[in-house]
């Protein structure tokens, strides 16, 4: 009896992971990030969850960097939940690690938004944001830097 006993939970405990285990798989998501306007410097992209985050710019969800080269880059992020997100893009033209203004605060650095919202300022999250179901793929649009 206790043999049966323990072969009904081992066997109820491998259903019960194997069922977490189909219930938490990871999504993906690609994003093609079009239009850059100039080969140099890096693309620094910032992924966040929640209004909150992203408002607050807070740590995002996850972050990524990759080389500006030529006027399409892919970049694909693995181990995502289903859910919500929205994604900030600086194209870093000097590689110094922020996003450049100029006097009157304009951007000197090119940059990009989910759903290419966000003309002048921050967009709302809901403006920016995305649903993401196994896989998605976005595309982006790097808009040029303001030069006066």
């Amino acid at each position: 009896m206790k043999t049966l006993n323990t072969l009904v939970r081992t066997t109820l405990l491998a259903s019960t992971l194997t069922l977490a285990a189909f219930a938490s798989q990871a999504s993906e998501l690609e994003v093609n990030f079009i239009n850059i306007d100039r080969p140099v410097g890096q693309l620094l992209v910032a992924i966040y969850d929640s209004e909150q985050a992203y408002t607050e710019k807070a740590t995002p969800l996850r972050w990524a960097k990759a080389e500006a080269v030529g006027d399409t880059v892919t970049m694909s992020f693995d181990d995502l939940e289903d859910g919500t997100y929205a994604l900030m893009l600086i194209h870093d033209i000097n590689s110094n690690g922020k996003m450049d203004i100029n006097a009157m605060g304009l951007p000197q650095d090119g940059y990009g938004f989910s759903n290419n919202v966000g003309m002048y300022g921050l967009p709302p999250f809901e403006a920016a944001s995305f649903e993401v179901k196994e896989y998605a793929s976005i595309d982006v649009v790097v808009r040029k830097p303001v030069n006066l």
